[in-house]
């Protein structure tokens, strides 16, 4: 019995519609689609054939398609209908069901590449800032910065690691960087250089370095001064990307890098006290973001409202602990007493957007009851959706790149864990 793939190519196959085929034995080229030959029509009948005709009724469905979504379909599908699996070529209907479902599968792929890089180039117009954080240490955060960054360099974007775990620098070692550094951000702190651009490096696996230095005694303890340079400074660094690789903790150097960002992801892996973590970290990033309203790092800054700012601390950072249990209460206590501020509150708060994202996961099955009891408290609690951008499943080929000092997305370009980040980095910019 013969693969059906060694007898198509498109001047042979068309598009393959339902009972119209053109099977030609002598022709031995494999069907490939690029992202030119697709049109809408195209993409939805592709989704009829993998998903269902309700898919295609709505563009809903369409904006949330993924390419894990459309490789979950097609696994099942050619399970059903490969030839080789049920009939020789001359039986006709599953050769043919099996070509059907095999340019359905090009088309949606080709159409999400298209419209992924569509996508990015208009969101990297001006640099975007992601922060890592997450509010327990050994969850993996380095590790997912170091190749995010690679990822993102691989994609033609000017791209900038920055190692802010001023304690626990360790960045430039899952980027490859086995020398220690030369010059760090310690050497920016107390003024060695004037702009974080005198620090970048070269990383060997394509994004730039800005690295750390935790050598020096008290180097996470800088001073509110030092830290608002750094700030204005990380907020200059040129490039497409600058992703920020965060310490394991809650304190306010940590949560305010969180909060300089345009994108702020939060990392837990499927261990309860690293999901009671994640929620804490938010929390606590929230709260700081809401007692710094009108600080000189703040956007708001050139509103300050003397009333608002006065009731937020009161009631977030009274000696005695918050006099609120949940945002909600803050809001309906503006609303009553300050109405006039509530627009500024709101604001502030639609502008804090943290994203999930679990790592290590060993069971599928485990991800989704974690993510919704974050989603679930943070609503409750916080009034914020916590928007899940996808996991990082346990994988014994990162285990072996962090042993060897190499990113894995960097010795594996096309595995598993460059398809899941390509999948968390695309969520991660609609979610923008």
């Amino acid at each position: 019995m013969v693969c059906l793939l060694q007898f198509c190519n498109r001047e042979n196959v068309g598009w393959l519609r339902p009972h119209q085929f053109c099977l030609n034995p002598e022709v031995t080229q494999v069907l490939t689609v690029t992202a030119e030959d697709i049109d809408s029509s195209e993409v939805r009948r592709a989704c009829s054939r993998l998903f269902s005709l309700e898919s295609v009724e709505t563009d809903r469905f369409l904006e949330n398609l993924d390419l894990e979504m459309v490789k979950k379909a097609y696994r099942e599908h050619a399970k059903t209908c490969h030839p080789d699996a049920q009939c020789s070529i001359s039986e006709g209907s599953g050769a043919e069901s099996f070509l059907n479902i095999q340019r359905s599968y090009e088309v949606l792929t080709s159409y999400l590449e298209r419209r992924a890089k569509e996508s990015l180039h208009a969101v990297a117009r001006e640099r975007r800032i992601i922060a890592v954080g997450g509010a327990k240490g050994g969850i993996g955060k380095s590790i997912f910065a170091a190749n995010l960054s690679v990822v993102l360099a691989s994609k033609g974007f000017k791209t900038v690691a920055v190692d802010l775990d001023l304690g626990g620098a360790n960045l430039h070692l899952y980027l490859g960087n086995r020398a220690i550094l030369k010059r760090s951000i310690n050497d920016f702190l107390r003024k060695r250089v004037n702009t974080l651009q005198e620090l970048v490096v070269e990383s060997g696996h394509g994004p730039l370095l800005i690295g750390g230095d935790s050598s020096e005694l008290g180097a996470a303890n800088i001073e509110f001064s030092k830290k608002l340079r750094l700030l204005k400074a990380v907020k200059n660094i040129e490039a497409d990307y600058v992703v920020l690789d965060l310490g394991g903790d809650t304190s306010y150097n940590i949560v305010d890098f969180f909060n300089l960002a345009d994108y702020t992801i939060v990392l837990t892996t499927l261990d309860t006290v690293s999901y009671i973590s994640a929620y804490h970290f938010m929390k606590a990033a929230i709260y700081r973001k809401l007692n710094r309203l009108f600080g000189p790092e703040s956007k708001f800054r050139d509103e300050r409202e003397a009333d608002l700012e006065r009731l937020v601390r009161e009631v977030t950072i009274a000696p005695d602990g918050p006099k609120i249990k949940s945002i909600g209460d803050l809001i309906e206590r503006v609303r009553e007493d300050q109405p006039m501020n509530l627009s500024i509150l709101v604001r502030a708060l639609r502008d804090f957007n943290p994203c999930l994202v679990v790592n290590r996961a060993e069971k599928e099955a485990d991800i989704g009851p974690v993510v919704m009891k974050i989603q679930d408290v943070s609503k409750k609690w916080l009034s914020k959706e916590v928007t899940y951008l996808g996991s990082i499943s346990a994988q014994r080929e990162i285990t072996e790149s962090v042993k060897a000092l190499v990113p894995t997305v960097a010795k594996y370009p096309r595995g598993r864990l460059a398809t899941e980040l390509e999948t968390i980095f695309q969520n991660l910019v609609r979610s923008g």
